[in-house]
């Protein structure tokens, strides 16, 4: 059963229109597919959809229905919430180190915990994921690591 995994970057075209919002909620709704999230894009997607309600001037109670969409995904179980573990935070300070560090690069600490997140999900698994963003520098960061890229199958929206 192909098993998809999305970044609160790409998640959030499920809820507010854009030019990959056809993707994802075809992904998103389609139950043949097993869907994943971390636990902190639950928080994660209430700031991004606060932003995107400040920038486009749109009322509280826009924020509050785009929130309850989503909400309502996790609880009809079309996302998946993955907890993140020890290991996890292990393997998203290693990957700080080696992006932030040796590379130079700007990778968030929510952004990597996300990343080592799917990783996790995609060695249990034994199986390749489908892992969705839309932030290009998370993308070409997990691109030129083995692991990532051997695992995953990166797709940048």
């Amino acid at each position: 059963m192909p098993c998809f995994f999305f970044d609160t970057a790409a998640l959030q075209h499920r809820y507010v229109e854009g030019p990959y919002s056809r993707t994802v909620r075809k992904i998103v709704s389609d139950r043949r597919w097993d869907t994943f999230i971390a636990e902190i894009t639950v928080l994660e997607m209430a700031s991004a959809l606060a932003r995107r309600c400040r920038k486009q001037n749109w009322p509280e109670s826009r924020y509050d229905v785009l929130d309850m969409r989503f909400l309502r995904d996790i609880a009809d179980h079309r996302l998946r919430v993955r907890r993140i573990t020890r290991r996890d935070i292990l393997r998203a300070r290693h990957l700080i180190r080696f992006a932030g560090m040796l590379r130079r690069r700007n990778i968030s600490s929510a952004d990597a915990l996300i990343a080592t997140c799917c990783l996790a999900l995609a060695l249990e698994r034994k199986e390749r994921v489908a892992f969705y963003t839309s932030d290009k520098s998370l993308y070409s960061i997990l691109q030129e690591i083995d692991a990532f890229r051997s695992a995953l199958a990166l797709r940048l929206l």
